[in-house]
């Protein structure tokens, strides 16, 4: 008998939820179009050097590769669109000069389930703002997330803004050994204060660094910018990670953005982001509903040296925040 069920992460789409994601999709086009983002159509697949050039050893143990029966090329699923825009922007200068302002949308598709209960398959639509960096260029994408979220009826989301260095600025001053840097990394990933204290005992670098350590496990909420300012006195590469933060959120405050939180503590897997980070979270939602930050090392990578920064917003999740919210149709979805 044939079995009809899907492989575990895959779901089918019924006609009244395909409809509502094409509404939103509609809806954060309209706000992207009108900051002056140009849509581009980008394939699922992707040679998998191009792959592997945007994405950390973690991130790729999730990318699904196969040899393509035609050329014997291994390809990848798209795992993440934000490489795709990488490549295509150094491929063609000629069609996009700095600074070129893309918007996208489609689905990417991981190897295995992040976690139990999240599908592989999502569906995002984002945006990127390539060869312009800076604090303007950073409270430019908070504006847009922030535009976008209230469109869609998620004006309640928090945008949560953290920086991909401070952390690690803290932790390399501690001076940790090999090993230890790797179990620190892990801890900040949990947010596991007692790990991180134990750590930092086996550190040869400053005592303030040291005794920060834990604290980065704690390092967010409304307390966090006056407990940042502190520990970045004592190291200069926290500092300047913390005057990128502020910056961007007095530009960005000034321009209408209202309830943000700080999380300096927090950590990404990715492999790509260099500067300020950001996460839209949504009561309701399995997961955060957006997520992006500045990736200035990336599009190095791919042959085009400029600074960039964007966003992704994940239907799936936003569309649990508005069923919690009752602003969505509630649907019946197979997993």
């Amino acid at each position: 008998m044939l079995d009809l069920s899907l492989p575990t992460g895959l779901r089918d789409m019924l006609p009244d939820h395909s409809a509502h994601l094409a509404e939103l999709t509609g809806k954060l086009h309209r706000v992207f179009g009108s900051f002056g983002y140009r849509r581009v159509l980008l394939p699922t697949l992707e040679r998998l050097e191009v792959v592997e050039r945007g994405l950390s050893p973690a991130a790729l143990a999730g990318v699904l590769k196969f040899v393509e029966p035609g050329s014997g090329e291994v390809v990848a699923i798209r795992p993440d669109i934000t490489p795709q825009i990488a490549r295509l922007y150094a491929a063609r200068p000629d069609a996009l000069p700095a600074p070129a302002r893309l918007c996208y949308d489609g689905p990417v598709l991981r190897a295995r389930e992040a976690r139990a209960g999240r599908p592989r398959e999502v569906v995002q639509v984002g945006v990127e703002l390539l060869g312009l960096g800076g604090s303007r260029a950073d409270a430019e994408a908070l504006v847009v997330l922030s535009r976008a979220l209230a469109r869609v009826g998620l004006s309640h989301a928090v945008i949560e803004v953290g920086h991909a260095r401070f952390a690690p600025e803290v932790v390399a001053a501690a001076r940790l050994p090999a090993k230890a840097q790797a179990e620190a990394a892990l801890a900040l990933l949990r947010k596991d204060e007692g790990a991180l204290a134990d750590l930092a005992r086996h550190g040869r670098g400053s005592q303030a660094a040291r005794q920060a350590m834990p604290e980065l496990a704690t390092l967010y909420g409304e307390e966090a910018l006056p407990r940042a300012r502190r520990i970045a006195r004592a190291i200069p590469g926290a500092a300047a990670a913390l005057r990128e933060v502020e910056s961007a959120l007095r530009l960005a405050r000034r321009r209408g953005v209202g309830a943000v939180a700080i999380d300096l503590g927090e950590a990404r897997d990715l492999g790509y982001y260099t500067g300020i980070t950001f996460a839209g979270h949504a009561p309701g939602a399995g997961a955060s509903v957006a997520a992006g930050g500045r990736y200035d090392g990336l599009l190095a990578r791919f042959g085009r040296a400029d600074p960039a920064i964007g966003f992704a917003i994940d239907l799936e999740f936003a569309t649990q925040a508005l069923e919690r919210k009752g602003a969505a149709p509630r649907t019946r979805r197979r997993r």
